[in-house]
Order: C-alpha cells, then structure tokens, then sequence
C-alpha cells in the first residue's frame, strides 16, 4: 500500500534540496526543524525555517531576509533547548531580560526606545545590549541579530 500523498510530497522535497547547487537560499516550512544531519546538509546556504501555517506577512519576510543572505528561524519550530541555552555559537546564555532586549534590538530598535518599552533607563538598556555584543561574541547590533535569528533567539 503506498503512503499517503503528503509523505510522498515530503520526500519529493526533501530529495530536491540536495540537488540544489550550493549557496541557494531554501525556505523550510515544517513543523520540525532541520535535524543535526540535515542542518550539515544545509550549511553554507540562505535558511529560513518556518511553521508550515506561517502567514503570507511572515513568509514575505523570510524571502526577503534569504534574498539578503540572511538566515531566518521561527522560534515555534526550533527545540525548545534553543531558546536561551548556551549553544556552541554563545559564550554564556542568554537571559530572560537579555531575551526580551534581544528582540527589541531585532526590530532596529535603539538603547532609548528599547528602555521606553521594558521600563528600564536607557543606561540598563545600553548594559543589556553589550551583555548580548559580549554573548554572542559580535562587535555590531546587526552582527549580533543574525546570529539570533540564526539560533532562533529573536523571531522575524
């Protein structure tokens, strides 16, 4: 008996991947996310990873992100373990308040705005902001997105 018609989809798609030359961006809609074997298969490539009922405005985004070289992970599909663990890619782990300026500094938010949004002073937002430079080993606010986005600390 041959397997339902979205396994059959599923494979199909997963056998294309492989045969894209490399470097070519790849838009992952699943609920899961790429496997340790697959997230190999897939480096050095534009990856966006996003929930297959991701909305027509969060998948104009991710295209838009890939076409910029830019990796983009929906934190609902990453493990659980991704958020906020010390990861290879961090020096410490990120904290819940660091979590929270992490995405504010996402959106292009500066220290003043950010400090406005979480009730602190812009000098704490400033301290936050270095404390997530120094974890994620990144001298620049926009180095230091990519690389959340790419770990699934910051969502689009």
């Amino acid at each position: 008996m041959p397997p339902p018609e979205g396994i059959d989809i599923q494979v199909e798609a997963i056998v294309a991947w492989h045969e894209l030359p490399a470097g070519v961006p790849l838009l992952w809609l699943h609920g899961i996310a790429p496997d340790a074997d697959q997230a190999r298969q897939l480096a050095g490539r534009p990856l966006a990873v996003l929930r297959p009922d991701a909305g027509p405005e969060r998948m104009r985004v991710a295209v838009a992100a890939l076409a910029q070289g830019l990796d983009v992970h929906d934190p609902g599909v990453l493990p659980a373990a991704a958020r906020g663990e010390a990861t290879d890619d961090l020096r410490d782990p990120l904290t819940p308040r660091e979590l929270e300026v992490f995405e504010l500094l996402a959106q292009g938010l500066p220290n003043h705005d950010i400090a406005q949004r979480l009730g602190i002073s812009p000098h704490t937002a400033k301290f936050h902001v270095a404390q997530i430079l120094e974890k994620t080993g990144t001298s620049r606010r926009t180095e230091a997105v990519r690389l959340g986005l790419r770990l699934g600390l910051v969502g689009l």
